[in-house]
């Protein structure tokens, strides 16, 4: 009996608030990228559906500096292929040094950038917070992938999505993206709301 309990257990998703107090804005962030990366902060776990050319990546960094400078552990930023470098260019303009591209899961820096295919590399409880990149493409993955990246999140305790290109009436996403943030299993939601 308390190898099935311990197999539960291993399914659930943490729970609760994990938000905290802002302490990095960059200089250069408007007023609503600061309303973003400030509510974000205090939630702990959300979805920032912002439109292209609205500053996503920077968001996306000044939450991972947020997280870092609260609890001095590692952020990992998964992204699409042929993105990452542009996290890294991102953060010179900011002034965040502490970030590097990994292709086979060795690091030295706190923010570690990967794309989602080399996410086997890693290992989550290295982590302290996650953010998707282009977290829409959860939708498209095979169910092994979408299943290997929503395991991976599950117990880490900072989580974020981020998409230029959400679907609001795709049932498809909405429940991958409740998943991944630890709210609502996908076929829970469909069954509740639709």
């Amino acid at each position: 009996m308390e190898g099935y309990l311990d197999f539960l257990e291993s399914k659930k998703h943490t729970l609760g608030n994990f938000g905290f107090n802002i302490n990095y804005i960059p200089n250069i962030a408007f007023d609503f990228q600061s309303s973003i990366i400030e509510k974000s902060i205090k939630k702990g776990r959300m979805a920032n559906f912002v439109d292209t050319g609205l500053g996503k990546t920077l968001i996306q960094l000044s939450i991972a500096q947020n997280i870092i400078n609260n609890t001095n552990k590692r952020v990992l930023i998964l992204t699409p292929l042929a993105v990452a470098f542009q996290f890294i260019l991102e953060a010179e303009k900011i002034g965040i040094e502490d970030i590097e591209y990994s292709k086979n899961g060795t690091y030295t820096k706190k923010i570690i950038v990967c794309n989602y295919e080399r996410l086997h590399y890693f290992n989550e409880s290295d982590f302290v917070g996650v953010i998707l990149d282009e977290s829409s493409i959860l939708k498209n993955f095979e169910g092994a992938i979408k299943n290997k990246i929503t395991s991976f999140i599950k117990k880490i305790p900072y989580r974020y999505l981020s998409t230029a290109t959400p679907s609001p009436n795709d049932y498809i996403e909405l429940g991958t993206s409740s998943e991944a943030l630890g709210y609502m299993g996908y076929a829970d939601m469909l069954t509740k709301f639709f």
